[in-house]
């Protein structure tokens, strides 16, 4: 069993180290997913070259998609704007009215975010990047789709420092502001984390920017903006990371804490920001740490469920570090659900193209990507909503131009119906017009797979973490979710593992369980068994210390002055219920019931004590003064003696086949055989040299416990009459009164019999079945506490193997109990009452046989015959079996126990010289 701890302890570490806190979730609904390769159904002569960092957007009024600014092949970062007509698939440049011809300077990895704003404006929004000689920006500009130009946002004092690489942009379904204060409809962008080249900004920092004003051809430079700032608490610095606003929540995704843009320092953590309470919320990883992925939401309307997704697609990873089993190369897209804070993998169909192989696009960083909810391209743009991406730099360092299209149809998965209703019977379409025919999606059921200790070293805290506003801000934090240190995750489940074979050892061979005689061995199993649990114990409190003083943020341990940040998750409260029940109650109920039973017992020995004194000194009386003394009989008086006559004679030869055991009670007083009024009379062995007892064998502890009671030691009522005539002078009238004795004390032996049936059969007190009750109900509880949490945050098979783990040992307890290990269990005891409830059947009536069989002899002893050897054998020999052969089998120690056991009885102050021995025999006063 130590053995196996030891194991399941090294697989809790590595699974935990090399895949800490990952979960995904397989229960999620998806819409059906195909990729579409547009790029070979794209024209024009004007049509962008291959960039990444570039910025995209949407305008469905004049159904044109603008791509402006990015870096190309050559580092250079680009100041043209592009204009592709999604309904003629013809790539353009603008073309603005005289005088209005002013664009922005050249920049790449800005902000961006379409803002429609009745008639007021209809334009584009760009914020900041990094400018062509690698200096951060700061300015706002804004695209008219309507007369094509570009205007700059006069912006108020206040704002944000310049930077790039930043996350953030708006989301065009939320409904613009009518402030009363900034007059006309007011769109909300969003700004967090980047770097200027110098620091990296933190993702506490969210800035808004709120646009107010027109935005026409006579009027250029109406359009003013004005900064706010909401604070997250602390939150870690990120740039390069893939990003989107949700309704008024912004998702920053991977990212690195440096602006060295090396992928090895890529994060897999991400953030939920909401901006309408103030609360930030950190989702378990489960994807692989890409660099510059696209970030977008889930546009779709088919299911209420998809309005709180978001997906992940594209980007690169160090394939020496991480390991995505070759899916992100298979359009690999990834899905946050920012209700339920879990991610799902999902495979996508991919485009057939002419020869029916599906394609993917390669994994790339730095794409530009845009969410519509309907599908921009075809005739049936109701039917899907599109997801549509340019450039991108893949692995090789090449810059793509590629323009991909992700549709989404209208319909559902799930995980056990991977077919929708619009599958069809056809061969999957592709082009403008694919419909979803043989559209299927698979959802991955793993997470991606850390290659080395090092690579987890790279992420953040991956179970759901929280951080709230800044104190007296007036707004009330949603239900947040915490985050723990590793060793409270890795403590937690092992110190309920721990305790689980420390429990069993502790049934087994503890005498609280068990009557078995406590030996060195069992000393041993209950001196291991209390230092597994005391290493439980102390496992168990480390865990819980830890989940109320860690927080774990950005690679870093910040300190917990109080616990409401563990009470205010229902993992916390439920976890710290069933811990201070199975560490802090029962361990106190089960410390008051031993001292409550080592008081009775103290009590009970000394009234024992006193007893056996006072009886002592009423039988011995008191020496006579001036007596001599012999050496060898130092302290023993004569008796005086009775003149009623004796009625016990000694006779030593029946004294060898009429013994009782030493533990009994004498099965006959003087006052009862005598009734004389001299005083009991005792032996004592004086010169007994020390002997070995012989072992018998003890059973096996796996073996099942007997169910009858134990075999007492032979007494002479067990002793057939015929035995006691070994000698001529076996048989005396002392013989007759102890058997008329013994006649009167085992009568009722049918009803002995069923008392000690009902001794084995009976529960132990109340309180004892409570506590043990208690201990199991606590340590159970805990245990389904663990299951969930690792359920939702760690690898199936940690899950597994902590779950087969318990449910093994509970199966062992009641396979232990059915065969009556360990015989005082409440368990045993029930299942014993169950099996002789079932088996229970009346004694056979005894026959006019059995009576005159129990009538042989002139004594009556239990049982009342038994069987006669088989005559042949008897015969075998040519002479019967004697008694004196019957002495020959004892060994020498068996015998000389059964003559001082009746000397004893019989009271005699003699020396008995033995062969082999010399006994000094005495009665002491």
């Amino acid at each position: 069993m130590a053995p196996g701890l030891f194991l399941f302890f090294l697989f809790c570490c590595r699974s935990l180290v090399l895949t800490y806190a990952q979960s995904i979730s397989t229960s999620i609904t998806v819409p059906p997913l195909q990729w579409i390769n547009l790029t070979n159904h794209l024209s024009g002569s004007t049509s962008p070259p291959a960039l990444k960092d570039a910025t995209i957007g949407y305008d469905e009024t004049s159904r044109s998609l603008i791509v402006f600014g990015g870096e190309s092949q050559a580092g250079v970062a680009q100041s043209t704007t592009y204009l592709l007509n999604l309904d003629s698939l013809t790539w353009s440049i603008p073309r603005p009215p005289d005088s209005l011809d002013s664009t922005p300077a050249a920049r790449s990895s800005g902000v961006a975010g379409c803002d429609f704003a009745a008639s007021n404006r209809h334009g584009f929004v760009v914020i900041g990047g990094k400018g062509s000689s690698g200096q951060a920006l700061s300015d706002v500009w804004e695209f008219d789709f309507t007369n094509q130009f570009w205007a700059q946002v006069q912006i108020s004092a206040g704002a944000p420092p310049a930077r790039w690489g930043a996350v953030g942009g708006i989301d065009i379904r939320t409904a613009p502001i009518q402030d009363s204060v900034v007059p006309g409809p007011n769109n909300t962008l969003y700004l967090v984390g980047g770097t200027d080249g110098s620091q990296v900004f933190s993702l506490s920092d969210v800035w808004r920017l709120n646009i107010s004003g027109a935005l026409s051809s006579n009027l250029v430079n109406d359009t003013s903006g004005s900064w706010d700032r909401v604070s997250f608490g602390n939150l870690p610095s990120r740039t390069g990371a893939g990003g989107t606003v949700l309704h008024q929540q912004v998702i920053a995704v991977g990212g690195c804490g440096s602006s060295s843009g090396n992928e090895s320092c890529v994060k897999q953590d991400s953030y939920i920001l909401n901006t309408a309470d103030d609360t930030g919320l950190s989702p378990t990883g489960c994807p692989v740490p890409r660099t510059s992925p696209v970030v977008v939401a889930n546009t779709n309307t088919f299911s209420t469920s998809f309005s709180s997704q978001v997906f992940l697609l594209l980007g690169t990873f160090d394939d020496s570090l991480w390991s995505d089993g070759g899916n992100l190369a298979k359009g690999e897209v990834a899905i946050l659900d920012t209700n339920t804070l879990t991610w799902s993998r999902v495979l996508p169909s991919g485009d057939p193209g002419d020869n029916g192989l599906e394609t993917f696009p390669s994994p790339r960083k730095g794409a530009a990507a845009l969410a519509y909810s309907s599908a921009l391209v075809g005739t049936s743009r109701n039917a899907a909503s599109d997801i549509i991406v340019f450039g991108g730099q893949d692995d090789n360092g090449d810059y793509l131009s590629e323009v991909w299209i992700l549709r989404a149809y209208n319909g559902s998965v799930t995980s056990s119906s991977s077919q929708w209703s619009g599958y069809g019977t056809g061969d999957l379409e592709t082009g403008v017009d694919a419909s979803g025919v043989h559209v299927s999606v698979q959802i991955l059921s793993e997470c991606a797979k850390a290659l080395s200790s090092s690579a987890t070293s790279t992420t953040s805290s991956q179970s759901p973490t929280s951080s709230t506003g800044s104190p007296g801000d007036g707004t009330a934090p949603s239900v947040p979710l915490y985050d723990t240190s590793f060793y409270h995750k890795l403590f937690a489940p092992l110190s309920l593992a721990a305790l689980l074979p420390g429990l069993i050892l502790f049934r087994l061979f503890s005498p609280v369980y068990s009557n078995v005689p406590r030996t060195e061995s069992a000393f041993r199993w209950i001196y291991l068994s209390g230092l597994i649990v005391l290493i439980s114990y102390g496992m168990g409190v480390a865990a819980l210390a830890l989940s109320f003083a860690t927080t774990t943020l950005n690679n870093s341990v910040s300190k917990r002055s109080t616990s409401d940040s563990v009470l205010k998750t229902g993992h916390g409260k439920v976890g710290l219920a069933f811990f201070i029940g199975l560490y802090a109650v029962v361990p106190t109920l089960l410390l008051l019931l031993t001292c409550s039973r080592h008081r009775g017992d103290s009590v009970s020995r000394e009234c024992e004590s006193q007893k056996r004194s006072t009886e002592l000194t009423e039988k011995l009386g008191s020496p006579a003064e001036g007596s001599s003394r012999d050496p060898i009989v130092a302290d023993y008086q004569e008796p005086s003696r009775s003149t009623t006559p004796r009625m016990r004679t000694p006779s030593f030869g029946t004294s060898v086949g009429m013994m009782r055991p030493s533990g009994e009670d004498p099965l006959v007083s003087d006052s009862e055989s005598l009734n004389s009024g001299g005083p009991q009379r005792t032996f004592e062995v004086m010169s007994r040299p020390p002997r070995h007892q012989k072992n018998s064998g003890s059973s096996h502890w796996l073996s099942p416990t007997p169910i009858e009671p134990q075999q007492a030691q032979r007494t002479l009522a067990e002793i057939d009459w015929l035995q006691r005539r070994r000698s001529l002078n076996a048989v005396d009238e002392l013989d007759y009164a102890i058997t008329q004795r013994i006649r009167a004390q085992q009568a009722p032996s049918d009803q002995n019999v069923a008392q000690s049936h009902s001794l084995l059969t009976m529960f132990p007190p109340w309180l004892e079945v409570f506590i043990r009750f208690l201990l199991h109900f606590f340590f159970l509880g805990l245990c389904i506490v663990c299951l969930v949490a690792l359920n939702a945050r760690a690898p199936a098979s940690t899950f597994g193997v902590f779950l087969a783990w318990v449910v093994l040992a509970y199966i062992f307890i009641i396979y232990l109990a059915w065969i009556g290990r360990p015989p005082l269990s409440t368990l045993t005891i029930i299942f014993l009452r169950l099996r002789t409830a079932n088996s229970h059947s009346p004694p056979p009536e005894s026959n006019s046989e059995s009576r005159n069989l129990s009538s042989d002899g002139p004594y009556l002893h239990q049982p009342s015959h038994r069987v006669a050897p088989d005559r042949q054998d008897a015969l075998s020999h040519g002479h019967a079996r004697s008694a004196e052969d019957d002495d020959e089998d004892e060994d020498e120690d068996t015998r000389q126990q059964r003559m001082e056991r009746e000397l004893d009885r019989r009271q005699v102050s003699t020396i008995v010289t033995v062969p082999k021995r010399k006994l000094w025999i005495t009665n002491p006063s």
